[in-house]
């Protein structure tokens, strides 16, 4: 039986002035009874204008749902997707017959005298019996240690699933080998990594599913969920904001990362751009994104957006991420997440996030207790106490502070206290409060570069 193929193309042309353009292109096709396997084939050029890349990239969806997306640069040459295997970032498994659809999506498309040329070409093949259904692993839920305490790992991490360069258990390897207790793998705009990794290779550290939304106009961590969240923000009326209802529905978290990165058209829609997401639905916010110093000032000005935020008595966890790629991501001035967890589960370390128990960290070790005095029990970071007087104790310790260090404490609105610190130390220190506030440490090398920050303390005083 002589199964069909399909061929499409066409050009892109960006209209004069505009500079570059994003947009979703269809491309529905009909799959047999019979068939076993789907190749894909995606070519366009030019794959830069300047020094500006260009970047489509194929998604892929069966009559019932979501089958991968390729987020790489650049594109897959070939698309496989059959029972038995899948090119990674694509779902292997039973080709439905039915409707099933192409989708190009056109992150960026650079302004040039020529316009820019696609070809797709998809090829149907007969389904071979013989060949079994992979089953892929499934993260099973699991407590990997039952003590409360704090735990440092990685909230932002891809594999080549989309755009890393390390296969899922070359990942985990990475993350063992940096002692690591949880880590993330959020691949961009698809969740299949996560079928590959095996339970017993995790060893005593805990894997947490997530994905990276990759949209055309900011970029979002969804933490906690094995299902695919649609990340596709104005196709068919869907927003950003809709995307965050969705993760929460699975019991995710959604996170805003690096919100100040450079944008589109030099890293497609890396910068965040939406005026009509609605702030409530974010459960954090990378304030720090990969190695602290960088050539953009992403960070500092991610953190000054937070401290804004601060300042109109939102309540919205900072957190940080190395977002790695490749070999040496980890190290230097690129963060680590400490979370306080009842357990080192998925759920009790989404928990710990969500209610502000975080700590970011290069290396130090940070900790803060508020003393409000009287019968009131101290507070810890993420909690909210209750102070009868109008002035609190801070306890401060560090370890591992680098050369040169300066400790600042804030509140909502100010610099409370500054020190120059050692390696190791301790403070304590009365400061005034009035009616509601909040505190937090900030440290600094001797190069003025963030080296660690915890979450607030919030105080309801007087």
């Amino acid at each position: 039986m002589q199964f069909p193929t399909y061929h499409f193309e066409g050009d892109i042309v960006v209209a004069a002035g505009q500079g570059f353009c994003r947009d979703y292109l269809q491309f529905p096709f009909e799959v047999p009874e019979g068939v076993g396997a789907i190749h894909l084939q995606l070519v366009y050029y030019p794959l830069r204008v300047g020094k500006v890349d260009n970047l489509m990239t194929l998604g892929l969806f069966d009559p019932a749902c979501f089958r991968g997306q390729a987020h790489r640069h650049p594109p897959d040459a070939e698309v496989v997707v059959s029972r038995e295997e899948a090119t990674p970032g694509f779902v292997p498994g039973d080709t439905q017959p039915g409707n099933w659809l192409a989708q190009l999506t056109v992150h960026t498309v650079v302004e040039d005298e020529s316009p820019c040329h696609y070809s797709l070409e998809i090829t149907t093949h007969a389904r071979d019996d013989s060949v079994r259904t992979r089953t892929p692993y499934l993260p099973a839920p699991t407590v990997v240690s039952s003590r409360p305490g704090w735990y440092c790992g990685e909230l932002h991490s891809h594999t080549l699933h989309s755009d890393g360069t390390f296969t899922p258990a070359g990942l985990i390897e990475q993350a063992r080998q940096n002692h690591l207790d949880f880590l993330a793998v959020t691949d961009h705009n698809t969740t299949t990594a996560l079928a590959e990794i095996d339970p017993a290779s995790l060893g005593a550290m805990l894997l947490i599913p997530g994905m990276e939304l990759t949209t055309y106009y900011g970029h979002a961590l969804v933490l906690g969920t094995l299902d695919w969240v649609d990340w596709r923000t104005g196709y068919n009326g869907y927003s950003i904001s809709d995307a965050a209802r969705r993760a929460h529905t699975l019991g995710g978290l959604f996170i805003m990362a690096h919100p100040n990165a450079v944008g589109s058209p030099y890293c497609t829609g890396c910068q965040w751009e939406f005026t009509d997401f609605n702030l409530d639905l974010a459960d954090a916010f990378e304030v720090w994104n990969s190695q602290w110093p960088d050539s953009t000032d992403q960070n500092p000005k991610s953190l000054q957006a937070w401290h804004l935020m601060q300042e109109t008595g939102r309540r919205l966890t900072a957190t940080g991420g190395t977002d790695f790629h490749s070999l040496g991501d980890w190290g230097g001035y690129s963060p680590r997440v400490w979370v306080y967890a009842q357990e080192l589960s998925v759920p009790a370390v989404l928990e710990g996030i969500r209610q502000g128990r975080v700590i970011i960290s290069s290396g130090p070790q940070l900790r803060l207790q508020v003393l409000p005095g009287g019968d009131s029990q101290p507070g810890e970071i993420g909690d909210t106490v209750e102070a009868i007087y109008l002035e609190v104790t801070l306890s401060m310790t560090w370890d591992n502070a680098p050369q040169g260090g300066k400790l600042y404490v804030r509140n909502a609105h100010d610099i409370v206290l500054s020190a120059n610190i050692t390696t190791n130390g301790s403070l304590q220190q009365k400061i005034c409060v009035g009616g509601e506030d909040r505190v937090w440490i900030e440290m600094y090398d001797g190069n003025g570069y963030l080296s660690a920050m915890t979450n607030p303390v919030f105080i309801k005083a007087g």
